[in-house]
């Protein structure tokens, strides 16, 4: 029955991981969807604009800021560390795609970046969601 009762709340402890996890991925990213495709204020590179800091995300404007971005702890917008979530670590992807094949990477501006934010708890990955952002080219 100890075995039972050890595994029982294995399971609880893993499921309340998960969904933290699925709540810190959503919550990023919401906020990642809810920026420009491209830098509305200055000439658009891929990745931070000169003027942005990457300290922290409050000035960020538009989806690519984000490109290879990673927190532990994680983090809120403003560059403080969300407590309570030592060991915890948010990584985001955001890579140009193939309009006709999401999976397929491009080099050069096709209207459509996939962003794929992941959450990670002691090194396991707990969450991981997936959209795409268009604009126009």
């Amino acid at each position: 029955s100890l075995d039972t009762l050890g595994a029982s709340k294995m399971a609880q402890k893993n499921l309340g991981e998960r969904a933290l996890g699925q709540l810190l991925a959503s919550s990023l990213l919401s906020e990642i969807m809810n920026q420009n495709y491209s830098d509305p204020n200055e000439t658009p590179v891929f990745g931070l604009e000169a003027s942005e800091n990457s300290l922290t995300r409050a000035g960020w404007d538009d989806v690519d800021d984000y490109w290879d971005w990673t927190a532990s702890p994680p983090q809120n917008r403003d560059g403080t560390n969300i407590p309570g979530l030592s060991g915890w670590r948010q990584t985001v992807q955001v890579v140009r795609v193939n309009p006709a094949d999401f999976n397929t990477t491009s080099l050069t501006d096709s209207g459509v970046k996939r962003i794929t934010v992941t959450i990670t708890h002691n090194n396991v990955v707990v969450a991981t969601l997936v959209a795409v952002k268009t604009g126009t080219t």
